[in-house]
């Protein structure tokens, strides 16, 4: 996923999260309630298109315990 794709996926996760807020925090009307389950299931979509593209971009765990490089410099 390109990082322009990426920011747009992150933009629209902000304005979901905006929204819904707004949402409850407007306690007046019953159909808030329809629009609510629709943002968590959009925000879902989001965050699990956030998290494959993280796992996508991380190497492989071989490659971090094999490294000769080592993960802690010694002070």
């Amino acid at each position: 996923m390109t990082r322009a794709e990426m920011m747009t996926i992150r933009r629209r996760l902000r304005a979901v999260n905006i929204e819904y807020s707004g949402l409850v925090r407007d306690k007046q009307g019953e159909s808030r309630f329809v629009r609510m389950q629709a943002l968590k299931a959009e925000r879902e979509t989001l965050v699990g298109l956030i998290v494959q593209n993280e796992k996508s971009a991380l190497p492989p765990l071989s490659a971090a315990t094999t490294s000769e490089v080592p993960l802690h410099a010694a002070h």
